[in-house]
């Protein structure tokens, strides 16, 4: 595990499939502990699934998946064909899937894209139904035997899928949630929960929110992993680090009065390794870094040479008070 107390790992998107390649390898190689890579229909990304395929090839040892994919409706992903691709890339890999599913934004634009190709974007609870709905009928086709199920989106007859994961009862579902009803929904059905771009502060009390709802439903704290995403911008010196966070603004179009702005690992090494200890201390286990300067491998290969070494006191936790 990169830095040997919190989990580090690096999320991709991009069409440049040599420039992914290499960006890929050299995650893995530097021990990093997962690599993503986005899932949807955006101008930024090809097909997810096909891409974890060729992503599975060229590392050995990282943890694996979509950044999140989807399953609130069936063209996107129907459950039974995402648990086959799921087993797929888990056999690909040796069994270093993890499924990490969205619930999907609540901005225009988004549900518009979705609309634009004929897809329906569901208002948000029916989002979280169908999601839990899916999760159900995906671990239920895991395990091998046949399938009834007649639920409010779903009818399954008999339906079974072979061959199983490698990984058994089958690869971690992983849920990226903000909402207190998605929390709910990470607390019963999770086995990892992530939270985009929030600050150590808002981590907290989500995963509080979140604790309440392990404990109603008889689940340890222990039993789910909690992840950050957020953007990294390595400088070596405070000018540096005004500029990296200055061009992350204009890339986005976004004034730093902007709350993504606030969230950015920006400055030098032992400020960003501070920063990480105040989300190890609200409750993270993993952190999945997105670098402000991909596809180049540069701010990767200085993040884990000037970076994990300051991250060696830290203390994992994994209840945080």
């Amino acid at each position: 595990m990169l830095g040997g107390v919190i989990g580090l790992g690096v999320q991709t998107w991009g069409t440049d499939v040599a420039a992914l390649t290499r960006y890929w390898t050299a995650a893995d190689e530097l021990g990093y502990t997962r690599v993503t890579y986005g899932d949807g229909l955006w101008s930024f990304t090809h097909d997810g699934w096909s891409m974890l395929g060729a992503l599975a090839a060229v590392t050995r040892r990282a943890r694996l998946g979509p950044a999140v994919t989807y399953a609130f409706d069936a063209s996107s992903h129907h459950p039974s064909w995402l648990a086959k691709r799921a087993v797929t890339v888990d056999h690909l890999s040796a069994g270093r899937l993890d499924l990490r599913l969205g619930i999907g934004a609540d901005d225009a634009g988004t549900a518009a894209l979705w609309r634009s190709h004929g897809i329906g974007y569901p208002p948000i609870d029916e989002r979280i139904a169908r999601l839990d709905e899916s999760i159900a009928i995906v671990r239920a086709l895991w395990r091998g035997q046949p399938v009834q199920h007649a639920g409010r989106f779903h009818t399954l007859t008999g339906a079974r899928l072979t061959p199983g994961p490698v990984q058994r009862p089958g690869p971690p579902v992983w849920i990226a949630a903000r909402r207190p009803a998605s929390l709910a929904l990470v607390a019963r059905r999770g086995d990892g929960w992530e939270a985009s771009y929030v600050t150590a502060e808002a981590f907290a009390s989500m995963w509080r929110t979140v604790r309440r709802g392990l404990a109603a439903v008889g689940r340890s704290p222990a039993a789910l992993a909690r992840s950050v995403e957020l953007d990294v911008a390595l400088a070596s010196s405070p000018e540096d680090a005004t500029r990296a966070v200055a061009e992350f603004c204009a890339a986005r179009g976004i004034g730093y009065d902007h709350p993504l702005a606030a969230t950015v690992l920006a400055g030098e090494p032992d400020a960003i390794a501070a920063r990480i200890g105040a989300y190890a201390a609200a409750g993270a286990t993993d952190l999945m870094l997105g670098f402000t300067d991909f596809p180049s491998t540069r701010m990767l290969e200085d993040f884990a040479l000037r970076v994990r070494p300051r991250l060696a006191g830290l203390a994992r936790s994994v209840v945080a008070s």
